[in-house]
């Protein structure tokens, strides 16, 4: 399809998904709404209805907690044929959730960059500062709760204690944390994640195991955030995660600034990380930025993209970009060469546990794309950051909106109509190449 095509089929796919005041990310595989996909999802629909896509914004922060988490599946029509229902996370009476149903964990904080994108593109009309005057609070009130109640010491680097909360579920990167727990007692299950998909492009069995584990572990203590911190046995800083928030509060202080707000506390933030990013994930040995296990109390040494991410946030020196871009350049690691024709490998391909149609142990995800496309385009690196955009663009207009692809010969795979892929179509259509 040509661009045109894709522009039309992408807004289909949105409007497919749209349940009136929130989207789901795909038909039958996520019918409810999740925290970082209604960012994306909001940012789709601005091409077409800036209106809509403040409400998804705001039917997700509804659902923000008490104590400032926002959760990162919201159940607003109740409980489906998805696995985990409503009351499996056993939120029910506890005094810091919130008004909406929803999971206990939480998600890659995209929206203060979102918002700030719509507010850009509304030219900033009354409307437009009124509803970032509206959600300011909400937000700075998550990032606070991930840099206070989520960190275990004063560098404000929040602690994951669940893959989930990556985003990237069954990535290699979280193996060796997740090998070194036995699952035990484990409350009856049944998933229904390969209901709709193929078993062999889906977390194993395994991984499933220790994700429901880990669940049991938090509800047993009332997902009380000072004891998971003490007692999770699953306890990573993110490299991905906390790049983002980085971001985010980038953009959340310009949003303050827009609306007279006190923006001290963010700035604080951002001092802290700038301090001691390059500390804790830096690898000078290999090149590589690398996440940390916290409960091991050392780098987890899996090279996968999210070496990449610190562009998104401007961390790095011309140096360190230097050489992560050896690696991006690297044909037995991510770029295309006679066992892989497109990027990005969401796993470096010499890596053992590359697996390039599982889920996030390989596949091709069109928001790793983007966030490399914005943290290539902040360094001024033209020529990659084009050649990515094509690869995208061809993956998306030669099998459409779909959830992830094969790197070796871009086969679709995971859900169809995909809803982040279709709003991402748009962002990558609207960009124009230097």
């Amino acid at each position: 399809m040509n661009s045109e095509e894709l522009r039309n089929r992408a807004h289909d796919v949105l409007q497919r998904n749209d349940r009136g005041e929130f989207s789901t990310p795909s038909p039958h595989q996520y019918p409810h709404q999740w925290n970082w996909d209604a960012a994306l999802i909001a940012l789709g629909w601005s091409h077409f209805d800036v209106s809509r896509a403040r409400t998804e914004i705001r039917s997700l922060l509804r659902a923000q907690w008490r104590d400032g988490m926002l959760p990162h599946i919201i159940y607003h029509h109740g409980a489906s044929d998805y696995f985990p229902p409503p009351d499996f996370w056993q939120t029910h009476g506890l005094p810091h959730v919130g008004a909406i149903e929803s999971s206990a964990l939480t998600q890659p904080p995209l929206v203060a960059t979102v918002v700030r994108a719509l507010h850009e593109r509304s030219h900033a009309d009354s409307e437009s500062l009124a509803f970032v005057r509206e959600v300011f609070p909400k937000i700075l009130a998550w990032h606070r709760w991930l840099h206070h109640t989520r960190a275990v010491d004063d560098s404000g680097l929040p602690c994951l204690i669940h893959p989930w909360e990556s985003g990237t579920d069954n990535s290699p990167r979280w193996a060796a944390a997740l090998d070194r727990i036995t699952p035990h007692d484990l409350p009856p299950f049944r998933r229904r994640d390969t209901q709709h998909v193929a078993p062999d492009e889906r977390p194993l069995a395994q991984d499933y195991e220790r994700f429901v584990y880990l669940i049991d572990r938090g509800r047993r203590i009332g997902w009380d955030s000072a004891r998971l911190l003490a007692e999770s046995p699953f306890l990573v800083q993110d490299v991905m995660f906390c790049s983002i928030l980085h971001r985010a509060d980038e953009d959340l202080r310009a949003l303050g600034k827009i609306v007279n707000e006190d923006t001290r506390e963010i700035e604080k933030w951002l001092g802290q990380t700038r301090q001691v990013f390059d500390a804790r994930f830096w690898n000078e040995t290999r090149g590589l930025y690398l996440d940390y296990d916290v409960r091991a109390s050392e780098p987890i040494l899996v090279n996968t993209f999210a070496t990449f991410m610190p562009l998104l946030a401007g961390v790095p020196s011309s140096e360190q970009v230097a050489r992560l871009m050896q690696h991006w350049s690297d044909l037995h690691e991510y770029a295309p060469s006679d066992d892989s024709r497109f990027r990005l490998p969401t796993t470096s391909k010499n890596e053992p546990r590359y697996a390039p149609r599982r889920y996030w142990c390989g596949p091709i995800w069109i928001i790793i794309n983007w966030l490399s496309y914005i943290g290539l385009r902040r360094y001024e690196l033209r020529e990659p950051a084009a050649a990515l955009r094509a690869d995208t663009l061809a993956l998306l207009q030669t099998h459409g909106c779909r959830e992830y692809f094969d790197p070796r010969d871009g086969a679709p795979l995971g859900a169809t109509d995909f809803a982040w892929s279709a709003a991402l179509a748009l962002e990558f259509l609207s960009e124009r190449d230097e």
